[in-house]
């Protein structure tokens, strides 16, 4: 092998491996489904305390419902 066709390979190489470490990174930012009950569940939570502070108590029971189905659905993961 030449020298420029050990440095056509070598780019070869590089490329592929940062392709693949480039496709990790992306699949490890995607929200898995137990963040996104926790995302839900704290959004539920601070509705929760803002009806609770303006008293529309049938959000509250809408929400506490709500509430009571995520955190099911966390403890059976």
């Amino acid at each position: 092998m030449t020298d420029e066709q050990i440095e056509q390979l070598a780019q070869r190489v590089a490329k592929i491996i940062l392709d693949q470490l480039h496709e990790g990174l992306i699949l490890d930012m995607q929200p898995d489904h137990e963040e996104e009950l926790l995302a839900e569940l704290a959004r539920c939570m601070t509705l929760m305390s803002k009806y609770l502070a303006e008293e529309k108590y049938e959000q509250c029971e809408l929400l506490k419902k709500k509430i009571k189905t995520i955190e099911k659905k966390l403890k059976n993961l």
